[in-house]
């Protein structure tokens, strides 16, 4: 029983998270025109190699 119940609770999470990622994936094109872009440093630029 505990088994179910822990197997529900994860496929609802996941399901929130695929909704979460869905709602903002839809919204982005809306906001993106207000929004300034910035792309991120390359991983090697961010990590000092001795």
């Amino acid at each position: 029983m505990t088994e179910k119940i822990k197997t529900g609770l994860c496929v609802c999470a996941l399901l929130l998270a695929l909704l979460a990622a869905y709602v903002q994936e839809r919204s982005w094109p809306e906001s993106a025109a207000n929004r300034v872009m910035i792309q991120p440093a390359p991983f090697a630029s961010a990590v000092q190699i001795n």
